[in-house]
């Protein structure tokens, strides 16, 4: 039958099932209580009722698409019903997934309805039983019986109430729908409900279900979790929660975090957000325990939304025999000065050195318009143990100076320009004054480059710099003073200029080029007795470099054992010449170093990093790559072997007292990476001296990763030194590292890292307290809602006192971390420290919702 009335019925249609495509799961990152709940509610309470007199006959010939009436409870689909895709999708640890409903908009104002039975009276007034079901465009309402007013414009469902959207599902015993006018949403009181979010993964109960045209939302005895229904090893419950969308800000009374039903985390009152609006509030506290099973730290963050544009957090901890260390965190953002963060920690008293402890660390960044940037960062701790002390990690700090600099840049086609100040705060105590670097106050440089697509390139680069150092201070309770040479300091003048032509061919190319290259010094000591007498105070001096820099690309197709394979040979040379500059190591090293040595370092032209440095050079660099790759491009193997032959003595070296090179060749360095799969990777590197036959640096490794969240890397590091007093090598670095994560199954997965020390000491030198500089043991075992990590740990941070028989310390810690999939995480982070030391652990595949 058909009734003349805005709310159509018809008897009952035949309803089969039918299930939409499963969505992309997507982590919910709300915090903890009934986060989604608005969103549940606000989506069904949206749809407005006509108040039409009578309907068009268009309008009343509308009927329910068969497939959308008819769902598994809370739109959960066990893995039997799932298609063959689906089932593949889904982690062994999962029984199903929840499926979104699939419901065809009506496309108008009307409400559709079919039922077993209907009454109509002339005031409007219908009477709907069996199987009822009723459609707004695309809300779907069931029940066994509704009783609709049609004056009120209000419905009450009752008897086995379902509710479905396009994204969100509830069922209850009994729902009060009271329409507010078409364009208002309308108010909605559900009995005994249970709801979920399928595209979330989320769940939940409430005793009732209460909402306002105000966008107010209100819940009695409500809980939620993202476990899969029939298994609650853990989930939220709250007395009473209070939404409201308009402020996106809800608060719970009597929050409780249950596992396997038992409180194990309660607060009293919490607010919290529920959409992407800040709101003030703790967040997730996080804990680490030692070796001996103590808890070595525990933190309780709290977060201040203070403005749109400016925020805090405050974190409380309490350290293990230390006592209680006070972080803040302030960020904000301005349109003149872009983003900023502000951290300092403060220790009144620590108990264990006796000691008032604190830090300060300040960053700022931003752009000033199209072509104007600007950085800058501040640093300064109380003492040089600080931030290894105060890691409740019981993590590796090794930092020895700690940045203090500020940089305004600009750049626009062609021209760059940077303003710089930049000190350190050094950290490490065996450093002496003449050991530390350099401060820079200021310095200054402007670039131009030829962008074009000429082949002729210029480049020019101008700079001044004034470098300062600190000429005295008490260092392991001794007092030093900078005398001589090591107490000089003063400004620099740089211009360097290069021209170029640029020449390519598909199979060749030649680039000769010249350099001019200026320097100017304007030296000052404090104690200028103390300066041998030949010791000049201002020096200037232009030095050319010429250079020519070939190579070939050469290409071959070949057959291997039945595969289309392509090699490239791609020899190369490069010539330079510059003349000998004599006196340069009356001149301190202000920013140069030697270049740290690879098969690419051959072709730079120099062998000194920095501007103090101006080397003598007339020598050949040859070499030869040689790659193998498939009918797709992907390289299989590359292959590098090179040196460098010279023509006459290096005379220009870092430091007085550094020895003139008279080999007539470099060491050999060669180089090769293999990929014999898409997963394994071997990788080796040699520097061989040819002179006294040994390896100057040795690293090889093998190293997996595929898909399946199986990563293991193996490598070797080796450096050394000739000894000039023996003539045997001597080992500066030798270090063996080995790491894997290993998923035994889609649950259970195994972790590990050592890092060893292999260097000889002699029997006088300070040693490590420990060979293993870094430990790491531990498995990780998930179901569809938790993760738990169990990660030991033992590390090796570098010993500041000089007094210490050993130069590192040992320390150990047992780690925990338990995600709550789709709510939190609780514990210490044992993500963050497996990214840091395992190759690959970053890209792994990662069940969350």
């Amino acid at each position: 039958m058909t009734a003349h009335h805005p709310l159509a019925a018809s008897n009952h249609a035949c309803r089969s099932t039918g299930c939409s495509q499963p969505q992309g799961q997507q982590r919910f990152k709300r915090t903890p209580v009934a986060l989604a709940i608005a969103v549940v509610i606000a989506a069904n309470v949206q749809a407005e009722t006509s108040t039409e007199s009578a309907p068009s006959q268009a309008q009343a010939s509308i009927s329910l698409s068969p497939q959308a009436v008819d769902y598994p409870y809370l739109n959960w689909y066990p893995r039997t019903l799932l298609s063959e895709p689906e089932q593949a999708a889904l982690p062994e640890f999962c029984s199903g997934m929840y499926i979104k409903p699939e419901i065809q908009p009506l496309g108008t104002d009307v409400i559709v309805a079919e039922a077993d039975e209907a009454q109509l009276d002339k005031a409007g007034n219908a009477f709907l039983r069996g199987d009822v079901v009723m459609q707004r465009d695309s809300y779907l309402l069931q029940g066994d019986s509704v009783s609709w007013q049609q004056q009120q414009g209000s419905g009450q469902f009752v008897g086995a109430v379902s509710i479905y959207t396009p994204w969100s599902t509830l069922h209850s015993k009994e729902a009060l729908f009271s329409d507010q006018g078409l364009g208002q949403p309308a108010n909605l009181n559900l009995q005994e409900a249970a709801y979920a979010l399928p595209e979330y993964h989320m769940r939940g109960e409430a005793r009732s279900i209460e909402t306002r045209s105000n966008g107010k939302i209100r819940l009695e005895q409500a809980s939620m979790t993202f476990c899969e229904p029939g298994q609650n090893d853990w989930d939220i419950v709250a007395s009473s929660i209070n939404l409201d969308q308009k402020r996106g800000i809800g608060s719970a009374w009597h929050t409780r975090l249950r596992v396997l039903d038992v409180p194990v985390i309660y607060l009293p009152y919490y607010r919290f957000p529920i959409d992407d609006r800040r709101t003030t509030g703790f967040l997730d506290p996080s804990f680490a325990i030692n070796g001996s099973g103590q808890l070595e730290d525990l933190q309780t963050p709290f977060y201040f939304n203070i403005a749109p544009n400016l925020d805090a957090t405050i974190i409380p901890h309490h350290l293990l025999d230390r006592g209680f260390l006070w972080e803040s965190q302030l960020r904000h953002k301005t349109a003149l000065l872009g983003d900023g963060e502000l951290n300092y920690g403060y220790m009144n008293h620590d108990k264990t050195e006796g000691d008032e402890r604190w830090l300060i660390n300040y960053s700022q960044q931003g752009d000033w318009g199209k072509h104007w940037s600007h950085r800058w960062i501040y640093n300064h701790v109380s003492d040089d143990s600080y931030l290894s002390d105060m890691n409740s990690a019981s993590g590796i700090n090794r930092s020895t100076h700690l940045p203090r600099r500020g940089e305004v840049h600009y750049r626009n086609r062609n021209w760059s320009a940077t303003v710089l100040a930049e000190g350190f705060q050094t950290l490490d105590n065996s450093l002496t004054l003449a050991d530390r670097p350099y401060q820079r106050l200021p310095h200054l440089n402007l670039s131009y480059q030829t962008l074009s697509a000429s082949e002729w390139q210029f480049e020019q680069t101008l700079q001044f710099t004034r470098f300062r150092r600190q000429q005295n201070a008490y260092i392991n309770g001794m007092e030093q003073n900078l005398t001589g040479f090591d107490g000089l300091y003063g400004q620099r003048l740089v211009s360097d200029s290069r021209l170029a032509w640029d020449k390519r061919w598909s199979f060749a190319y030649i680039t000769p080029s010249v350099d001019l290259r200026y320097r100017q010094y304007e030296l000052s000591h404090n104690q200028r007795s103390t300066l041998d007498a030949d010791q000049p105070l201002s020096e200037r001096y232009a030095v050319p470099r010429y250079k020519l820099d070939t190579g070939l690309i050469l290409e071959r197709p070949f057959d291997w054992r039945g595969s289309q394979l392509q090699q490239t040979l791609e020899p190369r040379l490069l010539w330079v010449k510059s003349p000998y500059q004599v006196n340069q190591t009356l001149i301190p090293a202000f920013d140069s170093g030697n270049k740290t040595v690879d098969y690419q370092s051959l072709f730079s032209g120099d062998r000194f990093t920095g501007y103090d440095r101006l080397a003598d050079l007339d020598q050949i660099s040859l070499g030869v790559t040689s790659r193998f790759q498939d009918d797709t491009g992907t390289e299989l193997l590359n292959a590098s072997l090179g040196r460098i032959h010279y023509r006459r003595d290096r005379h220009v070296v870092l430091n007085a007292g550094d020895e003139v090179n008279h080999q007539n060749s470099s060491a050999t360095i060669g180089e090769i990476n293999w990929y014999p799969t898409e997963h394994w990777q071997l990788f080796h590197t040699l520097e061989w001296d040819t002179y006294d036959n040994f390896a100057r640096q040795k690293r090889f490794g093998v190293s997996y990763n595929d898909d399946q969240n199986h990563m293991v890397s193996l490598s070797n590091h080796k450096l050394q030194t000739i000894n000039t007093t023996t003539g045997h090598p001597d080992t500066q670095l030798h270090q063996v590292d080995a790491a894997a994560f290993w998923s035994l199954t889609d649950r259970w997965a195994l972790t590990g890292r050592l890092l060893l020390d292999q260097n000889q000491y002699d029997s006088g030198e300070r040693r490590p307290d420990s060979r293993v500089m870094e430990a790491l043991a531990g498995f990780e075992y998930q179901n569809c809602c938790w993760r738990l990590q169990v990660l030991y740990r033992e590390t090796s941070p570098t010993e500041t006192d000089l007094n210490a028989s050993n130069s590192t310390d040992n320390r150990h810690s047992l780690m925990f971390s338990i995600q709550l999939k789709g709510l939190s995480t609780l514990g210490g982070g044992t993500d963050s420290i497996l990214s840091q030391s395992i190759n690959g652990y970053s890209r792994r595949q990662y069940h969350d919702y």
